[in-house]
């Protein structure tokens, strides 16, 4: 469930959650509520220096998570905290060992936090994310494994092939793989172009891209290379507009790599965003285990 933030004070924000929670449970589908370190300016690397580096403040955070779940009848919690640094990385891992010690002692819940994906450990802005160390104090990790181009790179493929195949490589030896949950975009980009750059961009869902296409009445292109779709429109003004996104070739190029890898699951950004295909595709290749 997005999302709970840490608040000035250190309290968490609210959320009008028990009758999704209620409705996931019904469903035998284990709730997880997501912590984040997300203010009105974005993802914060100050306020994850602050709980993590002061020992009273990660304290205070800890129990709040703590008492959440377990009062409002979570399965667990997702660790969602984006733009640590390097400087803060095992204090990440140290306030993720002492969390899921404390959930443990509360019971049977779950702990899982997301992972930018990354390739090797050499790549400065990721160097915060010890993926073997966080792999072996967790209970599942879900890998974001998108936005290799986002509104603020210039265009292309979202989640090319073989960047998520590095990715998983990677991942799979600095922890088990059945403690790597592989997360896919349900989304693309659409780039307007002005004299070759990038003039403004903005994410659509896949029924938004596919639409753009039939408006504009352009063929939909497929790279073999990236695995991924791609069209090229013209607006009324003349300007020139690229979007790269998912689709349904692209979801099972990705969904075989499953077990391939022997990964324990798959995950997806984000349900809001429709992608009609992608349940269908999930049933006919996954027996889906239910945990509750």
């Amino acid at each position: 469930m997005f999302e709970y933030h840490i608040l000035p004070g250190v309290a968490l924000s609210t959320l009008n959650d028990r009758y999704t929670i209620q409705t996931s449970r019904s469903f035998r589908v284990a709730p997880l509520a997501t912590i984040t370190n997300l203010t009105s300016e974005g993802f914060s690397s100050a306020l994850i220096r602050q709980v993590l580096s002061n020992p009273q403040i990660r304290n205070r955070v800890v129990n709040e998570i703590v008492t959440l779940v377990t009062q409002k009848n979570y399965s667990g919690v997702t660790i969602d905290f984006e733009r640590v640094a390097e400087t803060e990385r095992d204090l990440f891992t140290g306030f993720l060992r002492i969390l899921n010690q404390r959930l443990k002692n509360r019971g049977r819940y779950y702990l899982s936090v997301a992972l930018p994906a990354k390739t090797d450990d050499q790549i400065p802005w990721l160097r915060g994310y010890d993926y073997g160390g966080i792999g072996s104090v967790v209970d599942f990790t879900f890998i974001m494994a998108y936005d290799w181009h986002t509104p603020d790179s210039p265009p292309g493929p979202v989640a090319p092939i073989q960047e998520v195949r590095r990715t998983i490589e990677y991942a799979i030896n600095q922890m088990p793989s059945n403690k790597i949950i592989l997360g896919f975009p349900r989304y693309g980009y659409e780039w307007t172009m002005s004299n070759g750059s990038v003039q403004s961009a903005r994410a659509v869902s896949v029924d938004m891209a596919i639409q753009l296409a039939s408006s504009h009445q352009v063929p939909i292109q497929y790279s073999n290379e990236y695995q991924q779709p791609h069209f090229t429109f013209r607006d009324e003004n003349g300007r020139r507009h690229i979007v790269w996104y998912e689709d349904a070739r692209a979801r099972v190029a990705k969904l075989l790599l499953v077990p391939r890898y022997r990964l324990r699951g798959v995950g997806a950004w984000q349900l809001g965003l429709h992608f009609p295909q992608s349940g269908f595709i999930v049933s006919e290749l996954f027996d889906v285990q239910k945990v509750l």
